[in-house]
């Protein structure tokens, strides 16, 4: 009889840690998507984030590396600014302070400024997904020789990503692109 109970307790503990177990790897999964990957999840609705394409990716890989702007030669003004938010979200801000323009005039903090702004005051996930959201599907509207910006529709309306073209011809993200 008690063999019996002993049983059911082993049974019923084994499908209990079972299901936490894989709980723990459904969150693990989510907590280690990629800028690719990422969705937010509100009332059914996903908002998938863009891809990057393989020569994005190689340029992404490439200067990560060395912070070398010639990387970023041949590239228009939308892939940069994927790049960038890319770089938000891999939480890759020497990354992202690489790709702001260095053009004279424009530069509005210093790279040691940068570093020492809290993590909470860079974004949720969430927010930047939503803040950044169809970027990829804007359209660069250039407004003089070296300035111009992404237009795209959010979800929530139009907005716009900020863009200057450094002293060497190369588009660079613009300090506090999005006003």
């Amino acid at each position: 009889m008690i063999n019996k109970y002993f049983c059911i307790v082993v049974i019923a503990g084994t499908i209990l840690l079972s299901a936490c177990s894989e709980e723990k790897t459904e969150q693990k999964a989510i907590e280690d998507k990629t800028v690719e990957d990422k969705v937010i999840v509100d009332d059914a609705a996903e908002l998938p984030l863009f891809e990057l394409t393989a020569k994005e990716e190689e340029v992404y890989s490439d200067f990560q590396k060395d912070f070398n702007l010639k990387h970023l030669n041949g590239l228009e003004p939308i892939s940069i600014a994927k790049l960038y938010v890319k770089a938000v979200f891999d939480k890759k801000y020497d990354v992202q302070y690489a790709l702001y323009t260095d053009r004279e005039g424009y530069v509005q903090w210093s790279k040691e400024e940068d570093e020492r702004i809290p993590e909470s005051d860079r974004g949720s996930d969430e927010q930047n997904i939503k803040k950044f959201n169809n970027i990829d599907k804007g359209t660069f509207i250039k407004t003089s020789d070296y300035e111009g910006y992404i237009e795209y529709d959010g979800g929530e309306g139009s907005s716009g990503f900020q863009m200057i073209k450094n002293e060497d011809g190369l588009w660079q993200v613009s300090y506090m692109p999005i006003q």
